[in-house]
């Protein structure tokens, strides 16, 4: 499954899980804290289910999003995947506030796990702008500046739903096993096997065993997804690396040709000869040129007279000739009062 696609800038990821598509943006924002945390950033989540994804949606603000929502500030703001100190500007006056929105482009079930997915893969794609604090003033540097740097990403929480039909259980429910199926688990766990958050919908109920089970399941399921959403990020560092270096590589000047001077002069007469050859006036075997105050005479040394003294014109337009320039400035006359 190719679930990860690179984007040109930053903070994009889109998670294809199935036939369920969903997309990420991370965006940053400079602003006041608040009273309460006045040296911590925030993090804020919006889903949107666009009628498009799905005939379901009559909205882009369902019952459904609103749960979702809550599920992803429980498994990724509430458990601190973000050191939001990090974020902090000056205390108690600029944050750097980060906000992910999440679009369903296509719906085929298990949206929670393919929100889960994107929303981690875009904040560890994510880079913020560098800054610095002298005294009272900040300045905030662009990309061209500084290299972005990344987030302080402490764990990678995620999560994995589990669906009961009867005495079956069905991991990554299908939009047609959702329909049939008695309840479900979502089990948030992170690389270093610790439970994050578990949310239990419908009415079935579970033993022990059962959600020990369902635990061991989402440990594995996270493992993988994180080698994935790594390897991935590996290889979007590496391609752009590759990038920026090959536009450095095009962008650098080309060395000067060590061309002599009369190789430039001759080069020059040709060409001008060829281009305004309608301006040129002959006399005997001598064409002249006139360019603002330089006048370039071209001497036909290869012309040849026939016996009553008169060149041969046809011979002198098919062979070509061998050319001498001279170049001459008009000599400036002195004027004197009284002349």
């Amino acid at each position: 499954k190719q679930w990860y696609q690179r984007r040109v800038r930053g903070g994009h990821a889109e998670v294809i899980l199935g036939q369920t598509r969903v997309l990420a943006r991370v965006s940053a924002l400079v602003e006041k804290p608040p009273v309460m945390r006045p040296s911590e950033g925030s993090l804020l989540f919006f889903v949107c289910f666009s009628p498009m994804a799905s005939a379901k949606f009559t909205g882009n603000r369902t019952d459904f999003s609103t749960v979702v929502t809550r599920l992803l500030e429980r498994t990724i703001k509430e458990t601190r995947v973000i050191d939001t100190e990090s974020l902090c500007i000056v205390s108690g006056e600029k944050v750097i506030n980060l906000r992910v929105d999440l679009t369903l482009l296509d719906f085929a079930g298990n949206v929670i796990d393919a929100s889960c997915i994107a929303a981690m893969a875009a904040l560890s794609h994510f880079r913020r702008p560098d800054f610095v604090v002298n005294g009272e003033e900040v300045t905030v540097f662009t990309e061209k500046d500084r290299d972005p740097i990344p987030l302080s990403v402490l764990h990678i929480p995620i999560t994995c739903t589990i669906g009961f039909a009867g005495e079956k259980i069905l991991v990554d429910p299908s939009e047609e096993e959702e329909s049939v199926m008695d309840g479900f688990v979502s089990i948030a766990t992170n690389t270093h096997h610790e439970i994050c958050y578990i949310y239990m919908g419908g009415g079935v109920t579970l033993t022990p065993a059962l959600v020990s089970k369902c635990c061991e399941i989402s440990s594995l399921k996270t493992q993988e997804i994180s080698a994935q959403i790594t390897s991935c990020l590996t290889k979007d560092a590496t391609a752009r690396k590759t990038s920026e270096a090959a536009e450095i590589e095009a962008n650098k000047p080309t060395a000067i040709s060590s061309i002599s001077l009369q190789e430039k002069m001759d080069k020059m007469l040709v060409e001008d000869r060829t281009n305004v050859c309608e301006t040129m006036e002959t006399d005997d075997q001598v064409e002249s040129a006139q360019y603002g105050s330089i006048t370039i005479r071209y001497i036909d040394e290869t012309e040849t007279l026939d016996s009553g003294g008169v060149g041969t014109v046809q011979e002198k337009e098919t062979k070509e000739p061998t050319k001498l320039a001279t170049i001459s400035t008009p000599e400036k006359k002195e004027s004197f009062p009284g002349f």
